[in-house]
C-alpha cells in the first residue's frame, strides 16, 4: 500500500497543477484596453528628441505605429510607412510611432535618421504606452478616428499594400485614392 500512496499523490497534485492552468485567463482572448469600438487611451510622452507630445485625436485621424528599432520587420515596413504617411497626410490621416522595447533612445533616433521616418515618434521606454494598448510586439498598428474610437487593429508584419488596405477600409472611403 506504501508504493501506491505516492504515485496516487503524485497524481493528484499533477491534475490539481492542470485544472490550475485551465482557470488562468486566455491572455489571447482578452479585449484589450484599445480594443476595436473602445475610446483609445491617452498618447503623450516625450518624443525621441525629449519633447512633450500629445496626439489630439481629434484634430485627424491616427495611425499609431508600435515599432523597435531592432526590429527586423520594422525595418522592412518603414520605406511603405513613409510613403503611406506622405499619401494620406493631405486627407487628414496623420502617423504617429511608439517605440518600445529600445532601451537606448539614440538607437531609436538613428532608425529615424536611416529611414527618415517623416512623422513624430514617442519614447515608450517604461513600456505605460505599449501596455494601455495592450501591444505585445512590434510591430503592431492601431487606427483611431477623429471621435478618439479605436477603429482598426493590426498586429504583426504587414506589406503597404496590407496597411494601406486598413487605413482605406478603417478610415472610410474618404481616404481611397482616386
Amino acid at each position: 500500500m506504501l508504493g501506491r500512496r505516492p504515485t496516487s499523490l503524485f497524481l493528484g497534485i499533477g491534475l490539481l497543477l492542470l485544472a490550475g492552468c485551465t482557470l488562468q485567463p486566455d491572455v489571447s482572448q482578452a479585449a484589450p484596453h484599445a480594443r476595436v469600438g473602445a475610446v483609445a487611451p491617452q498618447l503623450s510622452g516625450a518624443t525621441l528628441d525629449g519633447a512633450a507630445l500629445a496626439v489630439d485625436f481629434k484634430a485627424s485621424r491616427t495611425v499609431v505605429v508600435f515599432w523597435a528599432a531592432w526590429c527586423g520587420p520594422c525595418r522592412k515596413e518603414q520605406p511603405g510607412l513613409n510613403a503611406l504617411a506622405a499619401k494620406y497626410a493631405s486627407q487628414g490621416v496623420q502617423f504617429v510611432g511608439v517605440d518600445m522595447l529600445d532601451h537606448d533612445r539614440a538607437l531609436a533616433r538613428a532608425f529615424y535618421a536611416e529611414f527618415k521616418v517623416p512623422y513624430p515618434s514617442l519614447y515608450d521606454d517604461a513600456g505605460s504606452l505599449t501596455a494601455a494598448y495592450e501591444v505585445d510586439s512590434p510591430p503592431s498598428f492601431v487606427l483611431i478616428d477623429r471621435k478618439g474610437i479605436v477603429v482598426g487593429r493590426y498586429p504583426g508584419e504587414a506589406s503597404q499594400a496590407q496597411l494601406e488596405k486598413l487605413v482605406i477600409t478603417s478610415f472610410g472611403a474618404a481616404t481611397a485614392s482616386p
